[in-house]
């Protein structure tokens, strides 16, 4: 659903939550624009982890001075547990609270827990929430959409390379726009090639060409996108830990679901409810975007159940290996080992369906 200003202006407590941090952040500032048309003066922000809820709801509650609204901002609010705040439907008319739930790091569980407590308790007191997020199927329509409020088009491939090289996140995708329309310049059209000369890619991309690379027994290519993964052989450790080898677990994961899809002749745009059953539930398969299942689809034709199983398995020994389970080389040997040991795997594979 799309944010609505006029929804959350007839409130006098609004929620703004989500994984969407750009488009959370645009509404917050239609929000203060729209609430300070008159003059600032009755505008205040306010942090969770320094204030309480009751200091919030005076604030807001206080009388205005130079306009017909007194504009409260709250911010981090997920770093302040959920309280009761039913004498907030008592707000007078002038009151408009905004409660913003930035993005945190620490507990996941934790996060969730008091953001769903949060939306729940200011639903219970009539106000407005919104909690961003972007459905896969409306991803590239939002991304076209933004190319064209800089005056560019954006052709459909360029806008699912694009969102393939962020990952599939809006919020990255949308700033990646920007720095598109600005590269081309008086030009109207924004190609492929330049979302691949001027997109910074996500980890995830870089990971998916490396196992692509290593799919195709192009050693040289995967050995490269590892390079660009870790950055430096002093970092090649914190590296694997940090991205590399939950990113290259996930997307091995991605290519066994894929897998098993292929096996019951299923629909991988709507597989069946009896097929979903037993797929993994992280990450879903049912919440991917086209352009991921579709990759999937394909290295999944060129492996076999057991080629993926001996993968994950070299994943998990070079984790115990990073750790000190195993006896090893350096942190950097040790992934080059692991590629190569990829490689080795999956290049029969690939070289059978060709």
């Amino acid at each position: 659903m799309a944010f609505s200003l006029e929804k959350a202006l007839a409130s006098r407590v609004v929620f703004l939550g989500g994984a969407e941090p750009i488009l959370r952040s645009r509404a917050l500032q239609e929000c203060v624009s729209a609430a300070t048309l008159e003059d600032d003066f009755d505008l205040q922000v306010m942090e969770a982890s320094e204030s309480s809820p009751t200091e919030w709801s005076a604030a807001a509650g206080t009388a205005p001075f130079l306009s017909t609204r007194r504009t409260v901002i709250v911010r981090h609010l997920l770093r302040c547990d959920a309280e009761d705040i039913s004498s907030w439907k008592h707000l007078p008319e002038s009151a408009f609270l905004v409660l913003v739930a930035d993005e945190e790091s620490g507990d996941e569980s934790r996060l969730g827990r008091v953001k769903s407590q949060w939306e729940k308790a200011v639903s219970g007191v009539g106000g407005y929430v919104e909690s961003f997020k972007t459905e896969s199927k409306d991803l590239l329509d939002s991304i076209r959409q933004e190319a064209a409020k800089f005056g560019k088009k954006l052709s459909p491939k360029g806008a699912e390379t694009l969102a393939e090289m962020c990952g599939s996140n809006l919020s990255r995708s949308l700033e990646e726009v920007e720095k598109l329309a600005l590269y081309i310049g008086k030009a109207e059209q924004i190609s492929e090639s330049d979302v691949r000369t001027v997109a910074i890619p996500s980890r995830e991309w870089n990971v998916f060409r490396m196992i692509d690379s290593a799919t195709q027994g192009d050693a040289s290519e995967a050995l490269r996108q590892l390079r660009i993964l870790v950055g430096s052989a002093t970092k090649a450790e914190e590296a694997a830990f940090r991205s590399i080898l939950p990113v290259l677990h996930r997307q091995l994961k991605l290519v066994w679901q894929a897998k098993v899809i292929q096996e019951y002749k299923a629909n991988p745009a709507n597989v069946s409810t009896d097929v979903q059953a037993i797929l993994p539930t992280n990450p879903p398969w049912e919440s991917l975007h086209s352009f991921v299942q579709n990759k999937a689809m394909k290295l999944a034709r060129s492996t076999s159940f057991s080629t993926l199983a001996a993968c994950l398995d070299v994943v998990s020994d070079v984790d115990a290996k990073l750790k000190g389970m195993l006896p090893s080389y350096s942190a950097m040997d040790t992934l080059d080992q692991m590629l190569l040991k990829l490689v080795e795997l999956l290049r029969p594979s690939y070289a059978a369906t060709r």
